[in-house]
């Protein structure tokens, strides 16, 4: 537990927001051909506006490198969303290591999710943050673990 205290006090900083955002919310902001174009861009223009402290694991960045470069085979446009997510000021991304891991097996098996969607709420679970996603069945079974959130419901509740 304590480690636990540690990680999120150190991704929060000062803030006293900290959401963990899924690879989906990135990857609709930057397309403006995704159907939730507008609401995710506004989620990350907001965070921003507000201190957010945006947290994301390390997996984000091949999801969002792949969801781009599959559909588009635009090598480039991949590697400019990549690097534009890296470059979000107010982003930490965090390694899966073991112990985060570990936390996502057990996620996975208590809300039988996903195993990628299993990290994103081990994240959110070890920083005490909210996850922020578009994904329907994330919203529906992860709210067990952790708070959950559409982008646009939490911008309308700012």
């Amino acid at each position: 537990m304590e480690e636990r205290e540690e990680r999120a006090a150190s991704a929060r900083g000062d803030a006293s927001v900290a959401l963990v955002v899924d690879a989906n919310v990135f990857v609709a902001a930057t397309r403006s051909v995704e159907a939730r174009h507008e609401e995710s861009y506004e989620f990350f223009r907001r965070a921003e506006g507000l201190g957010a402290i945006l947290i994301c694991p390390s997996i984000a960045l091949p999801e969002c490198a792949a969801a781009i470069a599959r559909p588009t085979a635009d090598e480039a446009l991949a590697a400019h969303v990549v690097r534009w997510i890296q470059g979000l000021p107010n982003l930490r991304i965090v390694s899966l290591d073991l112990h985060l891991a570990r936390e996502a097996a057990q996620v996975a098996v208590l809300q039988r999710l996903r195993g990628a969607d299993s990290v994103y709420v081990a994240v959110a679970k070890t920083f005490n943050a909210a996850l922020i996603t578009w994904d329907t069945e994330v919203l529906e079974r992860a709210p067990a673990a952790v708070p959950t959130s559409t982008p646009s419901d939490w911008v309308a509740r700012q």
